[in-house]
């Protein structure tokens, strides 16, 4: 299960990074909640999700972040088909250089589709 969770994260990555906040959404399963500041974030459908992850990304990029990258993930299963997985990510700015050093945990659940997410909790 971690190596398929890892793979699900750097896809994510990958098109978080490429701005593709439509691709993103299709990780998600919806409803879907973001706990971000410590409020939780109700998003009942699919272009909620979506809105809510150009927002975001579109926030970092004029915060000067260009780019993330996953540099530990630490997965902890629940069964066989659901997972919790806390990802320390390093935002780099446009020279590559780390510009913010934060954890986030993911709550994934295995579905026909392959894994997806149910909800994140930035911990800050």
């Amino acid at each position: 299960m971690t190596a398929t969770v890892d793979s699900l994260i750097h896809e994510y990555t990958r098109r978080y990074v490429a701005r593709d906040a439509e691709a993103v959404s299709d990780l998600c399963q919806c409803p879907f909640v973001a706990i971000r500041e410590g409020v939780a974030i109700h998003l009942a459908e699919r272009a909620a999700v979506r809105d809510h992850f150009m927002t975001i990304i579109d926030a970092y990029r004029d915060a000067g972040y260009s780019s993330f990258a996953p540099v530990a993930i630490d997965t902890r299963e629940l069964g066989e088909r659901a997972a919790f997985t806390t990802v320390r990510w390093h935002a780099l700015d446009t020279d590559g250089n780390v510009a913010r050093d934060t954890l986030t945990t993911y709550h994934v659940l295995a579905t026909p589709a392959g894994w997806r997410f149910l909800s994140y909790t930035n911990h800050f």
